[in-house]
């Protein structure tokens, strides 16, 4: 019997993401779009495309006879791929994005954010239902097992209901609190609905960011009348992706950026009769290893491609509410914090 043909895959963008974690010993692999293509048994990774070559000389070492390209469209001609990776930077993604699905990509696997502006995004969003292309944003939490298990549990009230959270980021709010308010949508939205209003706060501590992504905090206000505060620290001082999540039967904070998940029970008061409060030692839900979040990104790519009823774990539609979350926390911290409301369609 022949062997059943590999899927051809095209890399555009070969940066960090895109290839150079993969020469991250710390790293768990794969840690890449490149790398994520070149170990899956059902693709082909035939290209890569980037401005600088030598990223080319780094791939030849992951794939020897991988092809290279510095022009995307040209790419897109040659190879004809059934699937493609963009790790571009954030400010291409529009474009690039449009151009892949004018010839005729069918998945396409996209760093976030999804656009640069809302305008932006409400394009690509008629763009992929016109052409029935399905768009998976790395928001790689949602590829993250552990977190998958996680959202079922709280669905199913491992805490009972929620009725405080916090969270806390590093390093800009379109950078990377858009992976911590996914985080939260995704977590809680089977109990607590989706947000619908937020309140927006400058940072008055100036904790590092890009010098055209700023850090705010924000309170975060959902369907169910459940308030999240949204907090900005200093990357210089330590990396932080924490979560606390207080529910009437318990709590639950995800730490260590995210690779371990800890439950804290309720218990009779050590000190005070007639009181209950949470256990000081905590139970660990998961392991605190790092989880192959790139092998379910690619798995869920493939099935998005060959099965008909198979969706995006990460949507396009997400990674806009998303961006519509974000633009409203910096309209209203410019507006004095006034509410803002989310309106999605």
């Amino acid at each position: 019997m022949k062997n059943k043909k590999k899927i051809p895959v095209c890399v555009i963008g070969a940066g960090r993401i895109g290839l150079s974690h993969e020469f991250d010993k710390k790293r768990m692999k794969p840690a890449s779009h490149v790398g994520m293509w070149a170990r899956n048994r059902n693709c082909d990774l035939v290209a890569i495309c980037d401005k600088n070559f030598s990223q080319y000389k780094k791939a030849k070492k992951i794939k020897k006879n991988i092809k290279f390209f510095k022009d995307p469209k040209k790419m897109l001609n040659h190879i004809r791929p059934k699937i493609v990776s963009i790790a571009t930077w954030k400010d291409t993604h529009f474009k690039i994005t449009k151009l892949c699905i004018h010839h005729g990509v069918k998945v396409i696997v996209l760093e976030k954010p999804l656009a640069n502006n809302i305008k932006q995004a409400k394009e690509i969003i008629s763009l992929i239902k016109s052409k029935k292309v399905k768009i998976l944003v790395n928001h790689r939490r949602r590829f993250d097992e552990e977190i998958i298990k996680l959202k079922k549990k709280l669905d199913k009230g491992l805490i009972g209901e929620i009725i405080q959270a916090s969270s806390y980021y590093v390093y800009g709010l379109l950078t990377t609190a858009t992976h911590t308010i996914d985080t939260l949508r995704y977590l809680l939205s089977g109990k607590a609905g989706e947000i619908k209003e937020v309140y927006g706060f400058k940072n008055n501590f100036k904790n590092f960011a890009s010098y055209d992504d700023k850090n705010y905090d924000a309170v975060l206000v959902f369907q169910n009348g459940l308030k999240v505060t949204l907090q900005s620290l200093d990357i210089k001082s330590y990396d932080n992706f924490d979560f606390y999540f207080y529910g009437k039967k318990g709590k639950v904070l995800i730490t260590d950026i995210g690779r371990t998940i800890l439950k804290y029970d309720i218990q009779k008061s050590p000190e005070h009769s007639g009181f209950t409060e949470l256990k000081k030692i905590s139970s660990k839900i998961c392991s605190s290893k790092p989880r192959k979040q790139f092998s379910k990104l690619a798995e869920n790519a493939i099935d998005c491609l060959n099965k008909k009823n198979a969706f995006p774990l990460c949507s396009a539609k997400d990674s806009y509410i998303d961006m519509e979350v974000i633009n409203k926390i910096i309209l209203s911290a410019k507006d004095n914090s006034r509410k803002k409301k989310i309106n999605i369609k």
